[in-house]
Parts: C-alpha cells; sequence; structure tokens
C-alpha cells in the first residue's frame, strides 16, 4: 500500500527577497502544480525572517515558538536519518541600543518540509555523505515520481531550471 502523498510546509526568509525572487517565485509555482496534480496533498508558505533568537521575547510568540519547534524537529529528524542539515547557521547578533549579545538561528533562503501522516519524513537542503538535496532536488523527486509512496510514475521533459551550474557551464 502506497504511503499518503506529502503535505509540504517552504520556509522563506522573505516574500519579496531582494536576491532569487525567481527562484522562489519558479519554486512556488512548482508546488502548486504539484498540488493541483495531487502529487502532494497541499502546501503552506511560512515566513520565517532573517533571523529567530530562542532567548528574545520575540521566540515566545506564536511565530517564534514556530519556528523554533521546527528547527528542533529538523535536527532530530536529521539525527536520526543521518543526513546533514544544510545552510542553516547559528549566528551571534549584537544589540546597538543595549550592547548585548544573542545567537539566533538562521533558515536557508529557501527550506522544505515534508510531512507523511503528521510526521516529518524530509528536509531540503540537507545531505548524505556529501551528495546535496536541494529544494528544487526534491520538487524534481516529486515531479518524476521518485518520491517514496507516490502511486504513478510522473513522465515530463527535464527543465532549464533542473540543470545544476555544472551542467550548464558544461554544454556552453
Amino acid at each position: 500500500m502506497a504511503r499518503q502523498s506529502p503535505r509540504i510546509e517552504l520556509f522563506c526568509r522573505s516574500l519579496a527577497p531582494s536576491t532569487g525572487r525567481e527562484q522562489q517565485d519558479r519554486i512556488v509555482q512548482r508546488l502548486r502544480t504539484l498540488d493541483e496534480a495531487s502529487r502532494i496533498r497541499g502546501f503552506e508558505v511560512v515566513l520565517c525572517g532573517e533571523c529567530v533568537c530562542p532567548r528574545a521575547a520575540t521566540a515566545e510568540t506564536d511565530p517564534g515558538e514556530r519556528l523554533l519547534d521546527r528547527y528542533d524537529a529538523f535536527e532530530t529528524w536529521a539525527e536520526e536519518t543521518g543526513r546533514d542539515l544544510v545552510g542553516f547557521e547559528k549566528r551571534d547578533t549584537k544589540s546597538i541600543l543595549t550592547g548585548t549579545t544573542v545567537t539566533g538561528i538562521v533558515f536557508p533562503r529557501l527550506t522544505l518540509a515534508e510531512y507523511r501522516d503528521g510526521e516529518l519524513t524530509f528536509v531540503a537542503p540537507s545531505s548524505d555523505d556529501g551528495e546535496q538535496t536541494t529544494v528544487a532536488d526534491r520538487l524534481g523527486d516529486y515531479e518524476w515520481g521518485s518520491v517514496d509512496g507516490l502511486s504513478d510514475e510522473a513522465q515530463r521533459e527535464p527543465r532549464a531550471e533542473d540543470a545544476t551550474v555544472d551542467q550548464v557551464e558544461e554544454e556552453k
């Protein structure tokens, strides 16, 4: 019996990034297409901002608690699966007004979290033995039907955005 299609959360630092806007728009459009084709069971875009500081008052708000809970879940998932989270940083930030320093967690520009039956089953970007899976890679897996539990094979032609920078350079 095939597992249920995944529900996706896409974490974005900004809804209007100064860099990477086209990539972010393509990712959201691909998620819409996957949702319409029932390859995924819906998606939600979550704004994570530049940084979330666990010791700041904002960490005690609903959005702050949600981001910290998700980050903790991502770390647990990585430990349990033997994968490494890619692009997450712990950054010290000094307040200009008070002079105090706090450590904050910075999410990558885009982070995909995949859930099945309420359980976290994948996080991108992440790596396994040096092989990285980006958000775009994972969406390609859904599109090709190569993610475990998807019922039918998705057949599509490769697209330019599927190519890596190295592949594009080789074609020149």
